[in-house]
């Protein structure tokens, strides 16, 4: 829309904003498209590796000594639905996929879990706002810097402040001859802009005297640079921990496991406890004396599985020539289930299991004689 005010024309834009782009339709600003697009591969990659996590419903054992055993309760209630149930969308992957990118433009969301009326689980559905919190499944999103500042937020301002820099935004016309070669006229000409802004400082208003004329420019007609579209990626990239390889699929086993690390667990580690305490009842959660069971929901975070198969053989080699972890303590870290009877060592001694490293000793004194 145009207007006609004190003689001026003046254009009025609006536009529909985007909630899945983050971006005005109708705009059509380079560094505005350039800005989404990097963030819309972002967002998708985050949403991705959300989406591919498997929730394990899983009843431990309490051992006196050693890691707690547990059994997999796959076709649960809770498995059922965390794991396969649709959510109010297409399938379980897609409504994962939008918690994330629903997290990544909202402080916090809100789950919804449904029962029957037997208390089983039948459903979870994203909430509204206004709802009993103390019921719902409540996740706080990594990807803000305060409660109104969000990553993107901070990093968008941070990036047009830098594009800023450095642009021309109008002319100053003066009473004289422009001449590039000499730095009297440069220096004549910032002194007057300064004086300028100094007596603006006071109440928005400057003065001139009457051979001197501001022109400001109304349009930028410039189109983004390289070292433009390189600050746009690297601003963003960097503030969720990700280098440009991530997207492209060429990052290292060290660029995955920092970005994993560092954007992915903390939301993960989130979800694991809430909906521990949400959707499984405080006599099955806890460990109640006299009670050898307890029941959690656990998220497959275990940054082994960026390790290479010649990484993991490695690693399981290097632990029976000197053993500093039990069997079950190597599995867990391998994102495997600790087993019975697995609180054990295992050595390279003809593979014997031993349970201290005093049968060690004892071996050793043995082999001395016998020779």
């Amino acid at each position: 829309m145009k207007f006609n005010i004190f003689g001026k024309a003046v254009t009025i834009q609006s536009s529909k904003l985007d909630q899945t782009t983050q971006r005005a339709a109708g705009w059509k600003d380079e560094a505005v498209s350039a800005t989404s697009g990097f963030y819309n591969n972002i967002a998708a990659k985050i949403a991705t590796e959300i989406s591919k996590v498997n929730f394990q419903h899983v009843k431990y054992k309490k051992t006196p000594n050693g890691i707690d055993t547990l059994t997999s309760m796959d076709g649960s209630d809770i498995d059922e639905v965390l794991n396969w149930k649709p959510k109010g969308h297409l399938n379980s992957v897609e409504f994962w996929s939008i918690v994330a990118r629903k997290l990544m433009r909202t402080r916090q969301i809100y789950l919804d879990p449904v029962y029957d009326s037997d208390g089983q689980l039948i459903d979870l559905l994203l909430a509204d706002d206004d709802i009993d919190t103390n019921e719902t499944v409540n996740i706080v999103s990594p990807f803000f810097v305060n409660s109104n500042t969000s990553i993107l937020d901070a990093t968008l301002s941070s990036i047009a402040t830098k594009l800023q820099q450095g642009r021309i935004k109008g002319q100053l016309k003066i009473n004289g001859v422009v001449d590039t070669d000499s730095k009297e006229f440069v220096e004549k000409a910032q002194e007057m802009l300064n004086q300028m802004q100094k007596i603006g400082s006071v109440n928005g208003l400057t003065v001139t005297d009457s051979k001197t004329e501001i022109n400001e420019f109304s349009n930028s007609y410039s189109v983004l640079n390289d070292e433009e579209i390189k600050l746009i990626k690297s601003e963003l990239l960097s503030s969720y921990f990700m280098s440009e390889k991530i997207l492209t699929g060429e990052a290292s086993q060290v660029e995955q496991i920092y970005f994993y690390q560092s954007t992915i667990i903390p939301l993960l580690n989130q979800l694991e406890k809430e909906l521990t305490y949400k959707l499984i009842s405080s006599s099955k959660r806890q460990k109640v004396k006299g009670n050898i069971y307890y029941e959690r929901v656990i998220i497959d975070n275990q940054l082994f599985k960026f390790a290479s198969i010649k990484d993991m053989l490695d690693l399981y080699h290097e632990n029976t020539q000197a053993p500093m972890l039990t069997v079950n303590e190597f599995k867990v870290l391998m994102g495997l289930e600790p087993i019975e009877g697995g609180d054990v060592y295992l050595t390279n001694l003809n593979s014997k299991i031993i349970k201290s490293f005093s049968e060690l000793s004892e071996e050793t004194k043995e082999g001395e004689e016998t020779s």
